[in-house]
């Protein structure tokens, strides 16, 4: 009795979206017959995948929902004496060459409710929005997205020649052209519009995300506002933390330093109008009094006639002080004549007769 000789399959290979694979282990060979299989994934595998049935525990695995990447699988088989023997399989699965070109299109409905007839609708009126033919809409898979959400996964081509236009350039004009049609032009509400695989790229600043179809930018980068919300729309890593940063404060102290200014230079206006008043006032006052002071013509001045009625008074005063000087001189001359009477200015004085 010799041992069996198990046969997995040897590699295989697997392009998406076909994602479903059967290994054959039928050509596994012992004298007296395989009496049992088993097939084990091993460890370093992608863990998604799911095994059809039990197929696990029979000559052919089958396989369906793989993704990209090598899976390894171990076959053993056992004869009737408990023999055994092993063998490995591989299935490289690779990406979708129309990866790029794919869109994803989600509309709120439940997977089970989608008809054939409204998927046919559904794709005559995307033709109709893209300016292509419906034979150029090809919907590669429908699948739920949620209890109430359907994803449909297409492509569009144009031609001939025939080409597959970017995912991109379509995602972009169904936006604009939605934009104008009814919201149930669709049949259903549309939930979302995107590319299928992430595509961004980033600005060389980060990477996109594949489930939310954004861009995670690396340490000290940001993203463009602008162009995320008032241009394309598209996720990108474009700002520099270090120049929003130096911008926000600028702004910022321009902000706070404009109200001090306006106050400042407010201030500064009320004292030079201030100043301005005052000296205006003075000039005024000083051609006032310079035209008061001036005499005019054939008038003479008032302080002039009073100086001068002032000489008159002192003129007068001399010549009276003269004559009182002049009569007591003649009276000590010749004490024997007087005259009742008394002098200007209040002298009194006395007439005594020579008894």
């Amino acid at each position: 009795n010799s041992p069996p000789r198990a046969h997995a399959g040897g590699h295989r290979v697997l392009v998406l979206p076909s994602n479903s694979i059967t290994l054959d282990g039928s050509r596994s060979t012992d004298d007296q017959g395989v009496v049992s299989y088993l097939w084990v994934r091993d460890g370093q595998s992608p863990a998604a995948g799911d095994v059809i049935g039990r197929s696990d525990h029979s000559a052919a695995l089958q396989l369906t929902n793989l993704v990209e990447g090598v899976y390894t699988f171990r076959l053993q088989v056992v004869d009737g004496q408990g023999a055994l023997d092993t063998d490995t399989a591989t299935v490289e699965v690779r990406p979708d060459p129309r990866k790029s070109a794919l869109v994803e299109l989600i509309l709120q409905v439940g997977v089970g409710r989608l008809i054939e007839q409204q998927k046919d609708t559904l794709v005559r009126r995307l033709a109709a929005l893209l300016n292509v033919l419906d034979s150029d809409v090809k919907v590669q898979k429908i699948q739920a997205h949620s209890d109430l959400s359907t994803v449909i996964v297409f492509y569009v081509q144009s031609g001939p020649p025939f080409k597959v236009l970017k995912a991109a350039d379509v995602v972009r004009n169904l936006h604009r052209r939605l934009s104008k049609e009814k919201a149930d032009f669709l049949l259903f509400k549309v939930l979302r519009i995107d590319t299928a695989g992430c595509l961004l790229r980033c600005s060389g600043h980060g990477h996109c995300d594949p489930i939310t179809k954004r861009c995670v930018c690396s340490q000290l980068w940001m993203e463009n506002l602008i162009q995320r919300y008032l241009q394309d729309g598209e996720s990108n890593c474009e700002w520099s933390v270090f120049y929003v940063a130096a911008l926000a404060l600028t702004v910022l102290g321009l902000t706070g330093g404009m109200p001090w200014l306006c106050l400042y230079c407010r201030r500064r206006k009320r004292i030079k109008i201030r100043k301005k008043t005052k000296y205006t006032i003075l000039d005024s006052v000083d051609k006032q009094e310079s035209m008061e002071l001036r005499p005019k013509r054939g008038i003479k001045h008032r302080s002039t006639e009073h100086n001068s009625s002032l000489m008159v008074s002192e003129s007068e005063f001399d010549s009276d002080q003269d004559t009182i000087f002049s009569e007591e001189r003649m009276e000590r001359g010749n004490p024997k004549v007087s005259v009742n009477g008394s002098l200007r200015h209040g002298a009194p004085f006395s007439y005594c007769s020579k008894d």
